[in-house]
């Protein structure tokens, strides 16, 4: 498979819960841009809490898309692409995303 192909066939993926998976990435940026000149041990704190949350709404959109778009699956298996290499670049991604989040609001 090329390269084009799989790029397009992990934006497609993505598109199927990527406003949710953005939305808290931006809140938890937003929370971070809200606290970000108290003390650092707030700080911390706040990156901690907001990590887990990330974690727990990526747990959650995962199963919810899993048993909800459970047929969309057999495209991508019939296409070549496991479920666990589509979902490993998607959260991968998505937790970039988080990154750059947290990064552009605490340097804002």
């Amino acid at each position: 498979m090329d390269v084009k192909r799989g790029v397009r066939l992990y934006v497609s993926f993505y598109e199927m819960f990527a406003a949710s998976a953005l939305a808290v990435s931006l809140a938890c940026g937003l929370i971070m841009f809200i606290y970000r000149m108290k003390s650092p041990a707030v700080v911390a704190v706040i990156v901690v809490a907001t990590f887990w949350f990330k974690v727990a709404t990526m747990v959650f959109i995962r199963f919810t898309a899993k048993r909800k778009l459970g047929h969309f699956f057999y495209y991508y298996k019939n296409v070549g692409m496991s479920s666990r290499r589509l979902w490993s670049v998607a959260l991968a991604f998505d937790f970039l995303t988080y990154v750059g989040c947290m990064l552009i609001a605490y340097q804002l």
